[in-house]
């Protein structure tokens, strides 16, 4: 069973055939932002295969990296369109990437008029709102290694597909500070903290030597986001 058929599984057969029609098959390369800062919050996709982050930039050029989707889950500049103005962060494919992709628009028209699809949407956003809460409180309340401990408890699955520079940045401490926390809990015998990474696995093999930087499958320039957008 792929992605899609997971998705909408439970939805009258006309309305997942209704979706079927709407959504499209994208190959997003590596490095590809799906979504760039300043675009507009036009479509909605469902990775079928790979990886994204959401992030952001701030005023001293710092990357905040704020989530990760995979297989089975949305990317879209989500609370951008909730505003109806462009999207603050960015969405970069981590791995060679299947979406299924649909226009925003038509994708507003489909949850408008199929029930299913609208109580799907209405899930989706509950789930959300309670991710973006637990997400906030974290970067407010914890302490850095408290953080890193939750991304192992939340994102483990995950932890093998990243680098150590897209964890530090999700957990909001450098690379060499995340190093010391990973230290410090393996040396308090916190195996399944600190020892997450497989051997050899490091930013030079996964994406430090990648050659200029993020590329765009969008004509726009700028970053973009998705889910918080």
């Amino acid at each position: 069973m792929g992605e899609f058929e997971r998705f909408v599984r439970g939805l009258p057969a006309d309305e997942v055939e209704r979706g079927r029609r709407l959504f499209r098959a994208v190959r997003v390369e590596r490095g590809e932002l799906f979504v760039r800062a300043g675009d507009p919050p036009n479509r909605v996709a469902l990775v079928e295969r790979g990886l994204f982050r959401l992030f952001g930039t701030d005023e001293a050029g710092n990357e905040r990296t704020l989530a990760f989707r995979a297989e089975g889950e949305l990317v879209c500049a989500y609370s951008a369109a909730l505003r109806q103005e462009p999207s603050r962060i960015a969405i970069e494919a981590l791995e060679p990437s299947d979406l299924l992709v649909a226009e925003r628009p038509a994708y507003d028209v489909l949850v408008a008029e199929s029930p299913g699809w609208r109580q799907l949407v209405a899930d989706l956003t509950e789930a959300l709102y309670l991710r973006l809460d637990q997400r906030q409180r974290e970067l407010l309340l914890d302490d850095a290694s408290t953080r890193y401990q939750r991304f192992v408890a939340d994102h483990g699955a995950l932890a093998s597909r990243l680098t150590q520079r897209h964890i530090a940045a999700y957990v909001g401490v450098t690379p060499e500070a995340l190093s010391r926390i990973r230290r410090r809990l393996i040396s308090i015998n916190d195996s399944g903290s600190g020892r997450i990474y497989r051997p050899g696995h490091d930013d030079d093999a996964r994406d430090g030597s990648r050659p200029g930087g993020a590329r765009s499958n969008s004509p726009a320039a700028g970053p973009a986001g998705a889910g918080a957008g």
